[in-house]
């Protein structure tokens, strides 16, 4: 894939314009630390920095498609005075199960579909390899099924905090000092070399951290990655920031304050009490948006520390 970022000034690389706006990256390393490396290096660390001050994206969508898409992909709860968002790490568990669905299956198929038309196996008949496939295939997806599912991050609009629970260590963060930034992050796409990618970034330092070991550097903690389009990054963004700006009262709120549900219910949805239409819709939502499905069922979810309910003012683990 072709990059399209025009690197042409070495201090301020910028990106296609999307929804109505061209990011322009500039260096930050010397704010980030020296432990951060990126694909092309650790000399440079290329953001747009959107907080501190919160910084207004323009958007060519309506202001309340953009919130009500970003509430219903990366919203795991609105409350009386704070919302919680998932992170990347729940929203983007996809890529073993994709590398099973798309490059595993086919094979093994197209393997099976040959030795049978050939003679050399029975239609029926299995040996260590067919056994081999289909234990890789389901491994890779058990992989990204039962993998915790991180806590969101806590947006608390009542007292502009910001509450963040990664790799152990609890943060309780000022809104004011809150650094949130979308960095340019190109990945590798094998033979054709590194291709653009772009991470909604919040900076976890430590002198915010409250309970757990800190890093001595700030590390991110990604919000959203994505490749090659950087809309749905500065989506996210324009919600978190009107609701920390501008208050709840000003963004999209569904009218079910319960729809963020841990699992499925099948008495919200009568069809789904049906026998076969509940397995097909599962198999469905698997194919096309895994993580969903992940997100459902998987058991393994970590909790926030009691500190973060005193804060909050109610005990909620929804994510």
């Amino acid at each position: 894939m072709k990059k399209q970022i025009d690197k042409t000034n070495p201090n301020a690389w910028v990106a296609p314009k999307q929804n109505g706006y061209s990011p322009t990256f500039k260096n930050t390393k010397a704010r980030r630390g020296k432990g951060l490396g990126t694909a092309f290096g650790k000399g440079v660390v290329m953001e747009d920095v959107l907080n501190p001050p919160a910084k207004k994206i323009p958007r060519k969508e309506s202001t309340e498609h953009i919130q009500e898409q970003s509430c219903s992909h990366y919203g795991a709860g609105n409350h009386s005075h704070y919302m919680d968002m998932r992170v990347n790490s729940v929203t983007n568990r996809e890529m073993c199960t994709r590398g099973a669905q798309f490059l595993l299956l086919p094979m093994y198929i197209l393997g099976y579909i040959v030795f049978r038309i050939g003679g050399g196996m029975g239609w029926l008949e299995f040996d260590i390899l067919d056994y081999g496939f289909l234990a890789s295939i389901l491994g890779l997806i058990l992989f990204d099924f039962l993998r915790p599912i991180a806590t969101p991050v806590r947006f608390n609009y009542q007292d502009q905090e910001v509450y963040a629970y990664h790799k152990g260590a609890l943060y309780r963060i000022p809104w004011n000092e809150c650094e949130i930034a979308c960095m340019y992050a190109p990945d590798y796409m094998g033979m054709a070399g590194l291709a653009d990618a772009y991470s909604l970034n919040l900076w976890l330092y430590p002198q915010h951290c409250v309970n757990g070991k800190a890093s001595k550097e700030p590390v991110p903690l990604v919000l959203l990655n994505e490749g090659s389009y950087h809309y749905d990054l500065y989506n996210y963004w324009e919600y978190v920031r009107a609701y920390m700006s501008e208050g709840p009262n000003q963004v999209y709120n569904p009218e079910d304050k319960n729809s963020r549900i841990k699992a499925v219910h099948t008495k919200n949805m009568p069809l789904l009490g049906i026998p076969f239409i509940f397995p097909l819709v599962t198999l469905i939502v698997f194919l096309i948006h895994p993580s969903t499905i992940y997100l459902w069922f998987n058991p393994f979810k970590k909790k926030w520390p009691k500190e973060v309910h005193e804060w909050t003012g109610e005990t909620i683990n929804w994510h």
